[in-house]
């Protein structure tokens, strides 16, 4: 059968624990990170009085609940310039999204590339400035990853509970 050799077999698995060993010491490092700001959430929100029971959290960046029957929602960014906010859907009038794109000519090709998405919480108290919540920064992200969706999607969420 096969002959394999006691010093290429110890050399070949040196190889392969040497090629593993990043990928799970970097798989550890992110889920420390998840459960430390799934952490930070959970005691922003609860010093807010607020339980979310619809909560979504995406590139380790950005982590935005909301809490029906409070009718609050609850936004934390991590990252460089954090942000903690909580908004109390009671004296919210409306829910946009807030979008920044340009136009790049690719030959003769038009191509629209989206900067920044946010919603935006539009109050019933009129001397109330509108209050901005980032779901993606161009900044940052090189490329989208579905947050244009999830924008939309928290959007309707937000309007369902709005119009109860």
């Amino acid at each position: 059968m096969f002959n394999i050799e006691p010093v290429i077999l110890i050399v070949s698995t040196l190889i392969l624990v040497g090629f593993i060993t990043p990928l799970i010491i970097q798989s550890l490092k992110n889920k420390n990170i998840l459960s430390a700001q799934q952490a930070t959430f959970s005691e922003f929100a609860e010093r807010n009085n607020a339980c979310p029971t619809l909560h979504e959290q995406w590139r380790n960046h950005y982590h935005l609940g909301m809490d029906s029957a409070a009718q609050k929602v609850v936004y934390h960014r991590f990252g460089s310039y954090p942000e903690q906010t909580v908004i109390d859907l009671k004296a919210v009038k409306r829910v946009s999204v807030q979008e920044k794109s340009r136009v790049v000519l690719v030959g003769k090709e038009k191509r629209f590339i989206i900067d920044y998405l946010a919603l935006q919480f539009h109050f019933k108290d009129e001397a109330h400035l509108p209050k901005t919540i980032e779901t993606y920064d161009g900044g940052l992200y090189s490329n989208m990853a579905g947050e244009r969706g999830l924008t939309e999607r928290w959007k309707q969420n937000i309007e369902k509970l709005l119009i109860s």
